[in-house]
């Protein structure tokens, strides 16, 4: 049971979260030693306040008027109304000086715990974007330390890069025999079910996606691995270590002969709803479901091939680099248009590449913002997917590298648990 003193400590603390609160703006308030200074850096700048917006939305507690009459038993309530309408009209200030002075040692515990919280929230810096340079361009880049690898431009719109023998073979086993551990299942789409097309009994060459995937987290494949893996991106990438991991699970699939996966976009455009990597949406994730709750904000893609393939299985970029007219063409009436469809019109794309065990592509599914440096708006010629594989095994992985407005750049990721 709290006292009504303790229920306006816990107002306090709330508009603490909110950023409104500010012990002893003035001086002659405050004659108790326990008032702490203030830290003019920290108090009432505007990214301070964004800051506290994102922390406040992390607690689990909040303090409404529900909570307030649960915690007050009817002998108290009389006061309880006293506090709270007397609240309403007083400074914060005015409320700190109504807290007893032993007690007020534990919201300045509190108020300290919150600076330093909001100091420590995560940014999302302004996302880079490596430059293509021309077609057929190659780069050494220094991904390890002493460690040179080849940077191949494969397009410029949008921007796709090959980077050959990134994962030595081990590195591809331990990925396929984790994934194999960890139980492989029918790989979905984002907002449709493809079991709904198996069984509408469609020929296989028009199911959209046949495959078989699995997530791998750090947990799975290791902490060393994973590690080594993230730095090596980083560099690759050109962005912060802190963004590379807040970014989802690595996602392995595999393809036996006849899988396939029409051309699509791996990221979305649907402003009304918030990221997935910064949202909890339960048993959606990662199911057809997940589209209800949030919008894929893949700013990248990493693609690594983990087998060579027999024959097939080719990654196709359809209109990477076409004309602006050609891409309208193609998106005008798509409905009565197939040429997404790969297992059809691989070879009709203006780019395909063929899998090399060991072997990584990336390239950028987003615009960057003009004006604000973050999330811009998906590119259209990032269309790809994955041809007819027509013997054999495939095995790829995929990492997705995640990119935030810049209104939630302050917002974590339900990824990352780290410090």
């Amino acid at each position: 049971m709290m006292s009504p003193i303790k229920v306006l400590l816990a107002l306090i603390v709330t508009l603490l979260l909110s950023g409104a609160f500010v012990t002893c703006l003035e001086e002659e308030k405050c004659t108790d030693s326990s008032c702490g200074e203030i830290d003019e850096d920290v108090i009432d700048i505007p990214l301070e306040h964004e800051k506290r917006k994102y922390f406040r939305e992390g607690q689990e507690e909040v303090i409404n008027d529900e909570d307030f009459v649960d915690i007050i038993d009817e002998n108290e309530e009389e006061e309880l109304q006293f506090v709270k309408k007397d609240t309403i009209e007083l400074s914060t200030e005015d409320l700190y000086l109504r807290i007893p002075d032993n007690e007020r040692g534990e919201l300045n515990d509190i108020e300290g715990e919150v600076v330093n919280a909001v100091r420590d929230t995560f940014e999302f810096s302004p996302l880079a974007r490596v430059s293509p340079g021309t077609v057929g361009e190659e780069v050494k880049v220094e991904l390890e330390e002493g460690v040179w690898f080849t940077r191949i431009t494969r397009a410029i719109q949008p921007p796709v890069f090959e980077i050959p023998n990134f994962l030595s073979d081990e590195e591809c086993d331990h990925i396929m025999e984790t994934a194999k551990a960890n139980g492989l299942n029918v790989s979905n789409l984002f907002g449709d079910d493809v079991l709904d097309e198996f069984e509408n009994k469609i020929p296989l060459a028009e199911v959209s996606r046949v495959s078989q995937q699995t997530w791998l987290e750090e947990q799975h494949i290791g902490g060393k691995f994973w590690n080594r893996l993230q730095n090596k991106l980083a560099k690759l990438t050109e962005l912060p270590l802190g963004v590379i991991q807040r970014g989802e699970p690595i996602q392995v699939v595999s393809y036996t002969a006849g899988g396939h996966y029409h051309a699509h976009l791996d990221s979305v455009d649907d402003y009304d709803k918030p990221c997935c990597f910064q949202t909890r949406c339960g048993d959606k994730e990662n199911t057809p479901q997940w589209s209800e709750c949030c919008r894929l904000c893949r700013y990248m893609t990493v693609l690594y091939y983990l087998s060579d393939t027999e024959d097939g299985g080719e990654t196709a970029f359809p209109i990477a680099d076409a004309n602006d007219s050609f891409v309208e063409e193609k998106f005008e009436n798509l409905e009565d248009q197939d040429w997404y469809n790969l297992s059809y019109y691989c070879y009709n794309s203006s780019l395909v590449v063929k899998p090399k065990r060991g072997t990584a592509i990336m390239w950028y599914n987003h615009f960057v913002d003009e004006e604000t440096g973050y999330l811009g708006l998906t590119d259209r010629r990032s269309h790809h997917g994955g041809c007819d594989l027509r013997k054999g095994m495939k095995w790829i992985a995929n990492n997705w590298i995640s990119g935030t407005t810049v209104d939630d750049r302050f917002k974590s990721s339900v990824f990352y648990d780290g410090p």
